[in-house]
């Protein structure tokens, strides 16, 4: 929701936000995205680090803690679970062809 906020930037409409850690005193996030095909995720990444300032303001305004977290935007290049199960569906399905 934060993100939408930050509408004239084009490239944060094509990434989606997979997942976010913090760190045990709250003072770290760090903010894993995922893109569509085809989008280039250096120009990506240059957007999110033009616009920390912003977005640092922005989630400030929406929570009360005492230390805002610095934010850090990784692209995820972890397996999805889609991925995992189509791969675990395709090993299973090839030791069932070898046992006929």
């Amino acid at each position: 929701m934060i993100l939408s906020r930050f509408s004239r930037e084009p490239r944060f409409s094509r990434a989606t936000i997979t997942r976010v850690t913090l760190s045990g005193d709250l003072r770290k996030a760090t903010i894993f995205y995922r893109l569509f095909p085809g989008e280039d995720p250096t120009l990506c990444q240059e957007a999110f680090d033009r616009h920390l300032g912003g977005l640092r303001k922005e989630l400030a305004s929406r929570i009360r803690i005492k230390y805002i977290p610095t934010l850090n935007f990784l692209l995820d290049t972890g397996e999805t679970d889609s991925e995992r199960i189509e791969r675990l569906l395709a090993s299973q399905n090839s030791g069932e062809e070898g046992e006929a």
